[in-house]
């Protein structure tokens, strides 16, 4: 997997997320933290800690069960996530909120690729002559109030840390070369999307395109290109 990113801000600020991408490209995460910066490079730590040691066939401990009805690879990053969360409550938030953190880990064995999501960003598929679907969408509570024309920062929807329990977004898609998946941190989903001229996404001429739509919403977009090295 190959990603490609771009981050748009206005005088409205999102913040940019911490970004790892495995040197083979198996395994890309994205953490946003809602306070301190460090916590978003912890959490992401964790997912790349225990995915690595799992997908390495190391005999690792957790405290939190393999689920029969996901495969493998989705329980690798679902399992990652929920320490990493159990680490930010009980290191971090559990006298006092310090920050939250939005995460999503995507991991590619084979032809399968695995998700788990904790807020944004959200995530589409865009497969070769077919238009583009969600697999995975984070909320953005801003929207729900939001007047017409009216501009608000963004307010995530749910975050890691704040809770000793987390519901964690997850699953797995079959992908073939020339796949693409779309990340989408904002408060809406851009129809500069959704309608497209070439038979792929490509980052400028999208980005341009949801400037022009709406030009007061900062953003966050990734394109990750699949089989490429």
């Amino acid at each position: 997997m190959k990603l490609q990113e771009r981050s748009y801000s206005t005088k409205i600020l999102r913040p940019k997320p911490a970004i790892y991408r495995e040197d083979d490209g198996s395994l890309i995460v994205v953490a946003t933290s809602w306070g301190q910066p460090e916590h978003a490079q912890r959490a992401m730590d964790e997912v790349i800690k225990y995915v690595s040691s799992a997908k390495s066939d190391v005999e690792v401990t957790s405290p939190f069960e393999f689920l029969s009805c996901l495969s493998d690879e989705v329980n690798y990053v679902r399992t990652g996530m929920l320490i990493a969360n159990d680490i930010l409550y009980r290191g971090e938030n559990k006298m006092e909120y310090f920050s939250g953190v939005e995460l999503l880990a995507l991991f590619q064995r084979g032809p399968q690729v695995a998700w788990a999501q904790v807020g944004c960003p959200s995530l589409f598929i865009q497969r070769r002559n077919q238009s583009l679907q969600p697999l995975s969408i984070g909320l953005d509570l801003s929207s729900e109030l939001r007047g017409v024309g009216e501009v608000l920062p963004p307010l995530p929807a749910q975050l890691l840390g704040l809770d000793p329990t987390c519901y964690v977004q997850c699953g797995h898609t079959y992908v073939n070369e020339g796949d693409q998946l779309v990340l989408l941190a904002s408060t809406s989903v851009a129809t500069s999307l959704w309608s497209k001229d070439a038979e792929s996404l490509e980052l400028g001429s999208i980005t341009t395109r949801m400037i022009q739509e709406d030009p007061e919403s900062p953003f966050w977009l990734g394109i990750v290109d699949l089989g490429a090295d």
